[in-house]
Order: C-alpha cells, then structure tokens, then sequence
C-alpha cells in the first residue's frame, strides 16, 4: 500500500480539510457526514487531525486550502479557531493564495465569522440551495431564507470579501420562475461567485432510495434545460464568468481550489474519508470517525485504499475533469504531463461528439458547446470508458 505520506509534499498542491459533522442529513447528500453535534466527539475529531495534521503536511506552502464537510461552522467559535489554529500551524494561511471554508446558514454567526477570517479564511461559500420554504423541507435543510441572507451579512461584517452561495436546481416540482427568483435573490445580496448545480440522484442516498420507491423523481429534462439556459444567460448579463459548467466568478474570481482539481493537480486531503492525490496515485482516508480517530491518535496511516492510476486512466480522468472547465482541456499539455498519445485513444470518441455537435475540437483544445454543456457528465463519462474498456 503507498505511504499516504509521501503524497504530502507540499509542491503544487491544495489542502483540503475534511469536517464531517453536520446538524442533519441532507436526504439528496453522498458525502461522508455525522449528524454528531456533541462537542466531547468535536474535540476528539481535532485531537486527531491534529496528529494527522502533523504527520501527513511536512512541505511548503500549498496553493489552495479548502474547509469542506460536513459542516466546519457547525463547531463552536473556540473549536472553529482551534480547527483553523491547528492547519495554521504547519500552513502559513496568511500567505496562501485561497483559503476556503463552507459554511450553513443555520450554524454561521458572526462571532464565527469573525473567528473564520481572523485565523485566515478569505472566501466563505454558503450552502443555500434555495431560498424557497417547500424546497428547502424536501432538501431536508435546517434553514429557511432569512438565515441564508443573515448568514450571508455575517460573512460581509466579519471583512470577508469573497463570498460565495451555493444554488440547487431541478428540484422535483421547482418551476422556471421559482428558480428565476432564487438566482435574482442571490445577485441582490451581491455575492462575489455563484455554484449553481442540477439536483442529482446519488446511489445510497434517500433522495435514490425515495426514487426508487415511487416517492419522488427528477423533473422533465427540458424543465432542467430551461432553467440551465436561463443561468448561463441571466448571470451572463451581471457581469459572471462562467469559468465551469455549473460555477460562475463575479468579482471574487473562479475558485482556486475547485479548478486545481479540474486540472488534475495534486492535492492532500485531512481528515475522515478525504482524498488525497500526487501525480497518478490516489489514496482515501479510512470513512468511518471513530476508526480514523484511533489511527490517527495512534500514530498510524490513516489510508485505507490506494490506487496507482495507469497513464491511460490519468488521461481520460484528465479530459473528463478538464472539460467542465469553459476554456476546455488542453489536450497537448496532456500528453506532455503523462506521456500518453491522447490523441490516438480518444479522437474516434471526440470526433463522434463533434458530429453530435456537443464539443469543439482544433486539435489540441477540446471543449463543451451546446448541447455538451447540458450533457458534461455524459460526455466525460464517454472518455473515462474508453480507459476502462482498454
């Protein structure tokens, strides 16, 4: 098994921090989270990434750091600047690039606020989805839209300039102008970005398993379309870059951390479940808290999987990643970094997009047109299984 270690260099690489307690499952959410709100089980989960922190970040300064979950505002003001503090101590947040953190309404106050940019944290993106009462119960959201715009103002007391909001569309029964009012609703607060995603089915979720029994189901496609195209317009016409598929930059600039992913950098991920990745090798976290916990507590690796990617696999994953990116995917830069003959394997599967009319293609740049925006996943998903069936 690789040494998660070894992965920790620190040269071009983001940091993400996993928090994965949460006030509620969202029944729509795969991410690996705990409705644990006992502070006695918070301060255990810093004691170990604490000693996790120490053994896996020895290197310089990264490019990107990312607070995910779960939910880190859901911690306390003292936990939260503990949680901040123990990064602190190996990362010189001050001088880093992004620093990140995501945030809930029902759990960011301004005392947190406060606390988040006051240990380093520059840009906040608050998990809205809705501002509409009926969307926000099927959700299972444990806040309402006043709390999303007070949470929003919290961030701005707190001198933090970069906030962005999370959006959710294709909820099962939204209407056009229901979605419309949400978007016009997060430009009046005069948020800095934008993630506006398609609501999405996820194995192992009760929004899957509701589907599957009858309960519920995805809205008519043309339905989703309408409200995808009048995105990309509306947020157009306000002066966002729509740098990504389903993000949008405003005068806060695209999301470091997010779009070093999508080029396929190297990445170290703390905590419970997080991923990390160097150079085509990719390992996880053990999931499950308490036996993370006692790893890292122990001084033991916290890796529970690895995974050496072969250089076809790095390629496909490259293009599959690098295709949301508005720009596109630049396919020569691919074959340098990994030494595969991209365009040998994957033009018979691009040239049938181009005649699909879903990609643009001039023989090094390959993007998203069209109809190919509507349809990234497929279209990713196309590339992942020309490596797959190799």
């Amino acid at each position: 098994m690789v040494n998660a270690e070894q992965l920790a260099d620190g040269v071009g690489t983001s940091l993400y921090v996993h928090v994965p307690f949460c006030v509620v499952k969202c029944g729509y959410c795969d991410f690996n989270s705990y409705v644990i709100e006992e502070e006695a089980a918070h301060d255990r989960f810093l004691d170990a990434l604490q000693a996790e922190m120490q053994r896996r970040w020895r290197g310089r300064q990264p490019v990107s750091v990312f607070f995910g979950g779960g939910t880190p505002s859901l911690l306390s003001v003292e936990r939260l600047e503990r949680l901040l503090a123990i990064v602190g101590e190996r990362v010189d947040l001050s001088a880093c690039a992004e620093v990140s953190m995501e945030a809930n309404p029902e759990s960011f106050t301004e005392d947190k606020a406060k606390a988040a940019r006051a240990g380093g944290v520059r840009r906040v993106s608050i998990g809205t989805q809705s501002f509409h009462a009926h969307h926000l119960r099927f959700l299972d959201r444990a806040h309402d839209a006043e709390g999303a715009e007070a949470a929003f103002a919290a961030a701005r007391a707190a001198g933090i300039d970069n906030v962005s909001i999370d959006l959710m569309f294709g909820i099962p029964g939204e209407t056009v102008a229901e979605w419309q009012s949400d978007v016009e609703r997060a430009l009046r607060l005069g948020t800095d970005h934008l993630s506006c995603y398609n609501l999405t089915f996820e194995p192992g979720t009760k929004l899957q398993r509701d589907r599957q029994q009858g309960k519920t189901g995805p809205n008519e496609q043309e339905l989703d379309r309408a409200m995808f195209e009048f995105t990309r317009q509306r947020l157009g016409e306000a002066g966002f870059d729509a740098y990504e598929v389903s993000n949008f930059a405003g005068r806060g600039g695209p999301c470091r951390h997010n779009d070093h992913y999508w080029l396929q950098g190297n990445y170290v991920g703390i905590g419970p479940g997080a991923s990390s990745h160097c150079d085509g090798v990719r390992v996880s976290n053990i999931k499950a808290l308490e036996p993370w916990a006692e790893a890292a507590l122990s001084g033991l690796t916290c890796t529970s999987t690895a995974e050496t990617l072969r250089p076809l696999q790095r390629a496909a994953e490259a293009l599959w990643l690098g295709i949301r990116r508005t720009g596109g995917v630049d396919v020569g830069a691919i074959e340098r970094r990994i030494g595969v003959d991209v365009r040998a394997w994957f033009e018979p599967m691009i040239e049938r997009h181009r005649g699909r009319q879903l990609v643009e293609y001039d023989g090094t740049t390959l993007r998203l047109v069209g109809e190919g925006l509507l349809l990234a996943d497929q279209v990713g998903g196309d590339y992942l299984g020309v490596a797959v069936n190799d």
